[in-house]
């Protein structure tokens, strides 16, 4: 049967002062009232029933997704004692599925992912869970067709086509991760490469089989804690799989090595908002003649342009001078100015933040 595993245990640091500790990415909300995990949950409702979905999250934020949650059963809640990137995750998951449904084939979604429309997705998904049931040795990946020469995502390079349906299928040939700019120009240019969006669909079993193949060390760990499942010594097991297995995410230890890999063109639109600059492409339309946007503020802009304002209180008014390319975000106990060119350094605030809240003994900035 298909089950949907949606990892939400991510930390968004590009994304502060909104995305917190107390307040993770994937529980914002973006264009719509809901956050981003209810809207991927809504998405994963077209796909299976409530009972074959499952949130991966951490010990930390278990509380925090099941508050947000009111009607979802907190027994579809797995909390990793500690993080340990993708594979831990994602081969933990499987195992665990694998113990309930021998044969389970696994959707695997990121919760932070603005995605229309839901119906086209879960189109996309089939087709790709139509590829597992012929081959289920095969991994699918799901690609997006770039629209800009992003230097913010990872990409796949395509091969000899596979399937040629209303979503085509490639062989997979290579996962580029994040390239500077001239070389994601090329891939841009040459109609041979898709974003990375991080959405795969597999048998559980399979991919099971090439953690242990490709990263021996983790797949003993998970080997070991399958003995403990359901049983008194499970969440023992479990902490003690997760202190000692590798930190690697799933692309690395085996996206990357896979031999029978596919990537499934998709065709609906795709927005990770990983980044503040994000929001310029999800608000184009709401933007002044000087391509200044303004999302739940009052904006006076003179002489400024390509600038990004969000803040907490709609009442609040922000008013810029002289500036350029600039995003200022506002929340109720903090302002962030940057440059849009450097929002990778973004993260770098919460991460100073984190050691000095460290040396106090609180969380309020971080």
């Amino acid at each position: 049967m298909l089950h949907v595993i949606i990892l939400a245990g991510g930390s968004g640091t590009r994304l502060w002062p909104a995305s917190r500790i107390a307040k993770p990415k994937h529980l914002l909300a973006f264009e719509e009232r809901q956050t981003l995990l209810e809207t991927t949950l809504q998405r994963a409702a077209g796909l299976v029933p409530p009972g074959r979905t499952w949130i991966v999250t951490s010990q930390a934020q278990a509380g925090l997704v099941a508050d947000s949650l009111s009607h979802f059963d907190t027994q579809h809640i797995w909390a990793e004692p500690v993080a340990r990137n993708t594979a831990a995750s994602i081969g933990w998951a499987a195992l665990k599925l694998r113990h309930i449904d021998a044969d389970a084939t696994m959707v695997v979604l990121p919760a932070d992912h603005i995605i229309k429309p839901a119906a086209t997705f879960c189109e996309t998904v089939q087709s790709a869970a139509e590829i597992v049931a012929r081959s289920p040795e095969t991994l699918v990946t799901l690609g997006i067709i770039p629209t800009f020469p992003a230097t913010v995502y990872g990409y796949i390079k395509r091969g000899e086509i596979l399937t040629d349906a209303s979503c085509p299928a490639y062989h997979a040939l290579q996962f580029c991760e994040k390239p500077a700019e001239d070389a994601a120009q090329k891939f841009y240019q040459s109609g041979e490469y898709y974003w990375n969006a991080g959405i795969f669909v597999w048998k559980a079993h399979t991919i099971l089989d090439l953690i242990c193949r490709f990263e021996p060390e983790v797949g003993q760990h998970l080997c070991l804690l399958e003995q403990a499942l359901e049983t008194t010594e499970e969440k023992s097991a479990t902490d003690s799989a997760f202190q000692r297995m590798k930190s690697i995410s799933i692309d690395y230890a085996v996206m990357e090595r896979a031999e029978n890999v596919a990537v499934l063109e998709a065709s609906f639109d795709w927005n990770d908002v990983g980044t503040w600059t994000a929001l310029d492409r999800l608000y184009s339309e709401q933007k002044d003649a000087q391509g200044n946007l303004a999302i739940n503020s009052e904006l006076l802009a003179i002489d400024s342009t390509g600038c990004t304002v969000r803040c907490n209180d709609p009442n609040h008014l922000v008013a810029i001078v002289g500036l350029e390319d600039i995003v200022v975000i506002q929340t109720a106990d903090a302002t962030l100015i940057a440059r849009k060119e450097q929002e990778e350094s973004v993260r770098r605030i919460a991460e100073e933040l984190r050691k000095r809240d460290a040396s106090r003994g609180d969380g309020r900035w971080s």
